[in-house]
């Protein structure tokens, strides 16, 4: 693997067979110049000089990406479709209960006895249940708008991505997108439903979702911008 030392930071030169064409990537890993076999060195190191403003800012903006952990305690925002909730803890003595009102993500359950471990579980319990009934029943409904059919829709969690579609029409969504605004919801599932005729990025690909979301690079932007502040 080789190494180009820039202006303040380090690229690495990835070689792949299936590149066609260089492609650069700055992420939580560090910066790195993927390219095809017979693309030269000093082809890359040429392309590097002329991004290097680009690579800095970049590199500027993921480090006050900050991600701050959530205390789960009464009084702390949390996102649901772009909409800022305050949490209210309220004593009962009952089973740990979530509920929704209005503004504010209720939990009820004996908080004398319950470690922020145990509330953290039944929040999260409940926010995969929305995600799953919501996200659901968007991508039915986006199903019928853009008349692409998937097998199946599943919720589940993802680490690094933000949604998946199978071979076989399988389209799999990151239950944590139920927190961005519901633009970008739709952009992520009609980006998976498109995949549904063209299971690659090419521009026809692109065509069909500018199609369907003329503002998509807005929305794809967002995410990479804001991504980061999905998740707890």
């Amino acid at each position: 693997m080789t190494t180009i030392q820039g202006d303040g930071f380090i690229v690495t030169i990835i070689k792949s067979k299936r590149r066609k064409t260089m492609a650069l990537k700055v992420d939580a890993k560090g910066v790195s110049v993927h390219i095809p076999p017979s693309l030269s060195i000093a082809t890359a190191k040429q392309f590097i000089l002329q991004k290097t403003k680009w690579i800095q800012k970049k590199l500027a903006q993921q480090s006050q990406q900050i991600i701050v952990d959530k205390q789960f305690i009464d009084g702390e925002l949390f996102l649901l479709l772009g909409d800022e909730l305050t949490l209210h803890l309220h004593e009962e003595d009952c089973a740990a209960t979530v509920k929704k009102l209005a503004s504010t993500i209720v939990f009820y359950g004996r908080l004398k006895k319950l470690s922020k471990p145990a509330i953290r579980a039944a929040i999260l319990t409940w926010y995969k249940k929305y995600a799953d009934d919501y996200l659901t029943a968007r991508t039915q409904w986006l199903s019928e708008v853009c008349d692409l059919h998937p097998h199946s829709v599943t919720v589940k969690s993802y680490k690094a991505r933000w949604g998946s579609c199978s071979s076989k029409g399988d389209i799999n969504l990151n239950w944590q997108l139920i927190q961005a605004p519901q633009v970008i919801v739709d952009y992520v599932i009609i980006h998976e439903l498109c995949h549904l005729t063209h299971h690659n990025h090419s521009q026809s690909f692109w065509n069909l979702v500018t199609h369907f979301d003329p503002e998509y690079k807005i929305h794809r932007q967002w995410l990479k911008d804001n991504g980061y502040t999905l998740s707890f």
